[in-house]
């Protein structure tokens, strides 16, 4: 986010909430990150 020019706080903030809101909604844990290169349910 940061090199599309959006500023470090906003981005750190955008991310502690939708980390707050994947916990809140009963995620344990993340298997799969689309843009790391790695699909773990396949």
């Amino acid at each position: 986010m940061t090199l599309a020019g959006i500023p470090q706080d906003i981005a750190t903030g955008w991310v502690v909430k939708a980390l707050e809101d994947l916990k809140n909604k009963g995620v344990t844990t993340i298997t799969n990150i689309p843009w790391n290169g790695l699909n773990k349910n396949k």
